[in-house]
């Protein structure tokens, strides 16, 4: 991979994006509300829509009340006008 673009953001934490990374994200439910099986697989199938479309899933885990995914975001098609070759993991995770 020629000259990586290392992308840094600051939220609650300082967040790293580096081209063509793999990353573990976990994320939490609301005051650690427990969630009904069906619950667990709307989060499954949520986190599993843009598999081999704007990332890979490597591995995902749903709990009752947190789930952890590793991912490699996918380089964008080059019909799109971004200066972003890879998708952001704010536009994976929703977060702007």
């Amino acid at each position: 991979m020629k000259n990586p673009k290392l992308k840094i953001t600051k939220r609650d934490l300082p967040h790293w994006e580096f081209d063509g990374a793999v990353y573990f994200i976990t994320f939490k439910t609301w005051q650690r509300l427990e969630l009904t099986p069906a619950a667990r697989q709307i989060v499954l199938d949520a986190c599993l829509f843009f598999h081999r479309k704007r990332y890979n899933v490597f591995v995902l885990v749903v709990m009752p009340d947190h789930f952890h995914l590793l991912i490699h975001p996918l380089a964008k098609e080059k019909s799109q006008e971004s200066q972003d070759k890879y998708c952001s993991i704010s536009s994976i995770v929703k977060f702007y």
